[in-house]
């Protein structure tokens, strides 16, 4: 098939073809959703490199599980993975304290209202799976997840150890995994 070809192929046909391990029909989805993802980093970060890596990063994975993953359409996946990407990388960054000072500013921003439909259905997912948590898991996995809190903070906000934020964060993730099952493209999102 010719690179003409795939530009005209539905997104659920290039995802089937990515699945059996086609690079063109990968590069084709690429094209296709490069700028959204790379802008939706930026709008978070504000910084092109640490954005453009993080989408790298994201599509890269995304090609190295499709293996795991039963998707018709992407772009709902691909912007929440760059969502949880950006968070992690500003929870374990310098730049936190910057991003926190200019997130009031950013949230004035006018996203596209489909998109941004698709990234609160899977947030709703999301939330309903871990409702079942116990009560101390579900908390302390939202302060560290949602709320992007560093076991650090949560141990001094709840008067509780590290290790045990730690160990509660680990039962989490593992009670998400029975859920969800090991191969589930949402478990990378919380990772």
């Amino acid at each position: 098939m010719s690179t003409e070809d795939y530009k005209s192929e539905t997104e659920e046909s290039l995802l089937l073809s990515v699945k059996d391990g086609d690079r063109s029909a990968f590069d084709e989805l690429y094209t296709r959703h490069w700028t959204v993802v790379y802008g939706m980093a930026y709008n978070i970060l504000r910084d092109h490199q640490y954005s453009k890596d993080i989408v790298q990063d994201i599509f890269v994975w995304f090609w190295e599980h499709r293996g795991q993953w039963n998707l018709t359409t992407c772009r709902g996946y691909l912007l929440t993975a760059v969502k949880f990407k950006t968070a992690n990388f500003i929870r374990a960054s310098k730049i936190r304290e910057d991003f926190f000072k200019s997130a009031a500013q950013r949230e004035q921003m006018n996203y596209d209202q489909n998109l941004m439909l698709e990234v609160k259905e899977l947030e709703q997912f999301i939330h309903t799976v871990i409702s079942d948590l116990p009560d101390r898991c579900r908390q302390i996995f939202t302060l560290s997840r949602f709320k992007h809190c560093s076991n650090k903070e949560i141990a001094a906000e709840l008067n509780i150890s590290e290790k045990t934020v730690e160990m509660q964060i680990t039962i989490a993730l593992k009670k998400l995994r029975e859920k969800l099952g090991n191969g589930h493209v949402l478990l990378y999102f919380f990772i």
